[in-house]
């Protein structure tokens, strides 16, 4: 990809519809994930948020061509291309008993929520919060 080779001058080769094909969002995603030793993981990262992501705010849409160049500038300095490995998004929710048991303990609670509650509880601790509240512990599938 241009992007690890540090083409910085390629934005300016690109037809304005090309340009607007560009996702920088995804382009994010894809310079800080990287396969390879740790180091080289690491380097993909801590690159990626000092260079790009630091300064997202400011950038924002408004500047395309220094959006690109910043992405570049993460690039390695041997400027080989990099297999880069896709990271999927965070999956929703956690285990489908809890879930299920989360939503009988609190049938006003929002779905976000007791997704949520799934995900930052751990059994031990819900089992315990079922035993506090009057239930039995062997009573309590989860």
């Amino acid at each position: 990809m241009a992007m690890d080779m540090d083409a910085k001058g390629a934005f300016d080769e690109w037809s304005d519809e090309e340009r607007k094909e560009l996702n920088f969002w995804l382009l994010n995603r894809y310079a800080s994930s990287v396969a390879g030793s740790r180091d080289a993981k690491e380097w993909a990262v801590v690159s990626t948020n000092e260079y790009y992501n630091k300064n997202w705010n400011i950038l924002g849409t408004r500047h395309p061509k220094l959006q690109w160049q910043l992405l570049c500038a993460t690039h390695n300095a041997s400027r080989k291309s990099r297999q880069h490995v896709w990271q999927g998004m965070k999956q929703k929710g956690g285990d489908v008993k809890v879930v299920k048991w989360l939503k009988e303990m609190f049938p006003n609670m929002k779905e976000d929520e007791v997704n949520l509650l799934a995900t930052i509880s751990t059994k031990a601790e819900l089992k315990q919060y079922a035993e506090d509240h009057g239930l039995d512990k062997k009573d309590v599938k989860l």
